[in-house]
């Protein structure tokens, strides 16, 4: 997806909120989850919100690939602020920003191996739809600027346990990395 293309879509989300009321999302949870597919790891997630728009976000994601005779662990941490704004009674627009830093150990099998690490800015648009009262469905674009770039876009549902917790399902599909998530999170 181009840069046009991805600035008129943050517009027509943006433009789309006008007059809207609250959607009524938690912003205030602290989340665990596991990934599989290219990788597969650790995913620990925070939320804490700021005032009614704004929140920031923590992210420590930990996995690793060992299928090709090469020992890959991916560590990735990120900390940034969010802003989100009602669409309509039940869909919220979702926008974030994070200073992200990463690092890739390799090894092989028959010898040393290499580390190298970077620091980037992950932005993503997306957006947040209560289903019904107990399913919340998600979907955004996302860019990472480490590693020379990773453009992608990801999903997720999630099942409402009660007012605090909830599971999710979730998937991810880059320019590098595709894979599925389950999760859980607890409200605060």
């Amino acid at each position: 997806m181009t840069a046009t293309k991805k600035i008129g879509l943050i517009a027509l989300v943006a433009s789309l909120s006008w007059g809207a009321q609250a959607a009524n999302f938690d912003y205030n949870y602290g989340q665990v989850g596991y990934e599989t597919g290219d990788y597969d790891g650790l995913t620990l997630t925070g939320s804490f919100e700021v005032n009614e728009e704004l929140f920031v976000l923590a992210r420590y994601t930990g996995l690793s690939n060992d299928d090709t005779g090469v020992d890959i662990d991916f560590t990735e941490i990120s900390i940034g602020a969010g802003y989100h704004m009602a669409i309509d009674e039940k869909t919220d627009a979702v926008f974030t920003v994070s200073l992200n830093s990463a690092e890739v150990d390799s090894s092989f099998q028959t010898g040393p191996g290499s580390t190298v690490d970077d620091t980037g800015i992950l932005l993503t648009a997306g957006v947040r739809h209560n289903l019904n009262a107990n399913v919340e469905l998600a979907g955004g674009i996302y860019h990472n600027s480490a590693f020379d770039g990773d453009t992608g876009f990801q999903g997720e549902a999630r099942y409402n346990i009660n007012n605090e917790m909830s599971a999710g399902l979730s998937f991810t599909s880059g320019d590098f990395v595709d894979g599925l998530g389950v999760n859980f999170r607890m409200g605060f």
